[in-house]
């Protein structure tokens, strides 16, 4: 069994990160469904659902977004 290389060890970082957006797109597409809802009551209570599950959408790919700018630093 051979140690990975930098260049290797950065693709499969590249390759995670691409595959968790992918896992982590429907989730996000539900938060777009929720923030559509109809006005009324408890479309109020979706919304804000909506909204709270969208700001943490993207504040998970900006994470994201940093891991796989210092992956490419490190290339």
């Amino acid at each position: 069994m051979s140690v990975p290389t930098d260049a290797e060890s950065n693709d499969k970082t590249l390759e995670l990160a691409e595959e968790i957006i992918q896992r982590f797109r429907p989730i996000e597409q539900l938060f777009d469904v929720m923030g559509a809802a109809d006005v009324g009551v408890q479309a109020v209570f979706v919304r804000r659902w909506a909204d709270i599950g969208t700001q943490l959408a993207v504040s998970f790919r900006e994470y994201l977004d940093q891991i796989v700018a210092t992956s490419r630093k490190n290339d």
